[in-house]
């Protein structure tokens, strides 16, 4: 092992003076010796120059590593070059971000090594000196993780120095020799002291842009949780966007946000985390170890930074709950709402933990990173405050809507009822005016029709009274023959037969209106009963057949079977539709037709349809032409009950499909469908 310390700088060294030292080692050939002289010295002025070239174009620190590990491979010609940097968030482990490599070697590159574990790296950072070492396996006090890892790097020999800024380690410049042992030269080591220099400041200055650049990320990620608070009351997604940016700007493992639930118990409500560490959302978190003090502590706005749990003063409680959870460090800021002041502090309501978590390794948390988290944690304090506003007026909101659609319920109940009660009273009314007429024409009617019989006789009995006389009596032929040409008594005799006739007929026709009005109310079934809507749609017809001057009705009907279904309520749809149409032909003027077809549609649906000329329908009152009371008749001319009624008995009453068709000007087609069973 060979340790080599010079007091000045390489780049200030003189020429006279390298080449005093070379005179002093080597005293055979100065011509040479000058000429390797000049060579090194060129060397390593063109390496300070490419590597201050990299500095001033670019602030990025792994192409200006690559670069230095490049010019220093190729001028040393060693298997590979490796300068490592200190980790930001420890003081304990260093990153591989450059790298040269000669052969077919295996990459170093993204390699963490960590200090505890390597003798090697606590002699080099305890010196400023350059540690060359030709037998590198046999180095003593390597862990058995260093040596699996020089095992797979095949390194026999390494020559290293570690980089300082102002007395503080920034990183560790390696040079290895793979395929052999190597012997160091005294120049090799004076170059590697002489560049460590220059770029401890690269490093440096990359690390403070660095820095500068999370800091920029951090204020980003404030502005995007504000902007977010202002746009949205998405509560999820703001607290999503929070751990997913916190987690990415300090480059940490796992970032949770952790509510309060039942005192001090919780559940972890989102969650940001980087493979391979697993995942703890979801999972029911007790931490047993959160006594009531640490509670107010973090009610009091505390924020706690442990930099790691085995050096921190949790107890072994806290620890080993962290443990189980993989954490190796944590940041912990209180998210409060209430009192921001120290005045009012006492009302603050602690409603949960904003914790970010290093996993891999211990980490010292920068002021800037706390700040940063304090700043985050205020805002979502603002956010959750306001989404808890926003749901308690969505909340009211509901209640008004559910009342509202409860009292819009009621009334659409009362109108149903109010409309059920005037179809009922429409039904009593009718069944009264039947009753009526069957009570007040079908007795006279009936007496009328049982003596027709009887008058028939008298009649036959006073004709044959009076031919027998004539024949007895000359005398009194000679009188009926006088009175016979004054009455005109053959003619009488002759014509009061069908006199007779007539009359039966009419009484027969008045008993056949009188059952029909009963068949088409059906006042004596009140329950379901297989029918054929032909026959009732005949029956509305014939009820209507004084209405239907000069309009002519064209029938297609099919045969269809009996139905099951309230009769009365189906005739009474008929009867309405039948006579909108009737009315809707009218306004026309003249060569109104209507059109009834009747079809078996699909063997599970009876469907009628009644077409009509009129004048259709306008596209404005289309959506209302089934709401209770509304009528296009003229005030006092109609109740506008009539489709909303015939919607209710064929929609809900009977399961079936009331629709219609209908253009201004070119009339009106109604489509009723029934269900066979």
């Amino acid at each position: 092992m060979s340790i080599l310390h010079l007091d000045a700088p390489y780049c200030s060294w003189p020429k006279n003076y390298m080449f005093s030292y070379f005179e002093s080692e080597k005293p055979a050939s100065i011509a040479l010796l000058e000429d390797d002289i000049d060579k090194h010295q060129i060397q390593f002025y063109d390496l300070l120059n490419q590597i201050n070239k990299e500095i001033i174009s670019t602030l990025d620190l792994d192409k200006v590593l690559s670069s230095a590990c490049q010019q220093l491979g190729q001028i040393i010609q060693c298997s590979r070059v490796s300068i490592l940097v200190k980790e930001s968030n420890s003081e304990q482990e260093f990153m591989t971000r450059g790298e040269y490599n000669s052969g077919e070697y295996s990459s170093q590159l993204g390699i963490k090594l960590s200090v505890n574990d390597n003798l090697y790296l606590q002699v080099l950072l305890s010196q400023s000196q350059p540690l060359a070492v030709t037998k590198f396996q046999d180095f003593p006090g390597l862990g058995e993780t260093t040596k699996a890892l020089i095992d797979q790097l095949e390194i026999q020999s390494m020559l290293a120095i570690a980089v300082r800024y102002q007395g503080e380690v920034q990183g560790i410049i390696g040079l290895q020799q793979c395929d052999r042992e190597r012997e160091w030269q005294d120049w090799e080591i004076q170059l590697l002291d002489g560049i460590a220099s220059p770029l401890a400041i690269a490093i440096h200055h990359a690390q403070l842009y660095q820095e500068t650049r999370c800091k920029a990320e951090q204020e980003a990620l404030l502005r995007l949780v504000i902007n977010q608070i202002r746009s949205s009351l998405e509560l999820n997604t703001i607290l999503k966007t929070a751990v997913q940016g916190v987690r990415q700007v300090l480059n940490t493992d796992r970032v949770v946000i952790y509510q309060f639930i039942d005192g001090w118990q919780g559940e972890i409500k989102v969650e940001d985390y980087r493979v391979p560490w697993p995942s703890i959302f979801g999972d029911k978190i007790t931490d047993n170890c959160f006594p009531e003090q640490h509670g107010n502590l973090y009610k009091n706005g505390r924020v706690r930074a442990i930099n790691d749990i085995h050096q921190s003063d949790l107890d072994p409680c806290h620890v080993n709950f962290l443990a189980a959870l993989q954490v190796r460090a944590n940041l912990v800021v209180p998210i409060l709402m209430g009192g921001e002041t120290e005045q009012n502090q006492s009302n603050n309501q602690l409603w949960g933990l904003l914790i970010a978590h290093e996993c891999s390794h211990p980490r010292y948390w920068k002021s800037w990173e706390i700040e940063g988290l304090q700043q985050l944690a205020d805002q979502l304090a603002i956010a959750i405050k306001q989404a808890q506003l926003y749901t308690k007026v969505q909340e009211t909101a509901w209640q008004y809507k559910l009342q509202t659609q409860q009292l819009q319920a009621t009334l659409e109940e009362l109108k149903n009822a109010q409309m059920q009660l005037i179809q009922s009273e429409k039904l009593s009314s009718l069944g009264q005016m039947v009753a009526g007429v069957a009570h007040e024409i079908n007795n006279p009617n009936n007496f009328i029709y049982a003596n027709i019989s009887h008058a028939r006789g008298y009649v036959d009995n006073l004709v044959n009274a009076l031919n027998q006389c004539r024949e007895f009596s000359p005398e009194m032929a000679e009188f009926f023959s006088q009175i016979s040409e004054e009455i005109e008594l053959d003619f009488i005799r002759e014509d009061f037969p069908h006199l007779i006739d007539s009359m039966e007929q009419g009484s027969v026709r008045i008993r056949s209106i009188v059952n029909r009005l009963k068949d088409f109310a059906h006042l004596d079934e009140s329950e379901w009963k297989f029918v054929d809507l032909t026959e009732g749609l005949e029956t509305s017809l014939s009820l209507l057949e004084h209405k239907m001057n000069q309009i002519s009705v064209q029938k297609h009907y099919e045969k269809i079977p009996k139905i099951n279904c309230f009769a009365g309520q189906i005739n009474q749809v008929f009867f309405q539709i039948l006579n909108n149409a009737i009315y809707a032909v009218k306004e026309r003027g003249k060569d109104g037709k209507i059109t009834i077809k009747i079809a078996n549609k699909n063997s599970d649906f009876i469907q009628i349809i009644i077409q009509d000329n009129g004048l259709g329908i306008p596209d404005d009152i289309k959506s209302r032409i089934f709401d209770p009371f509304f009528t296009t008749k003229p005030v006092g001319q109609g109740t506008g009950m009539g489709l909303a009624i015939c919607y209710q008995v064929i929609v809900k009453g009977h399961g079936g499909k009331l629709e219609f068709k209908s253009q201004e000007g070119q009339g009106t087609e109604f489509i009723i469908e029934i269900p066979c069973q």
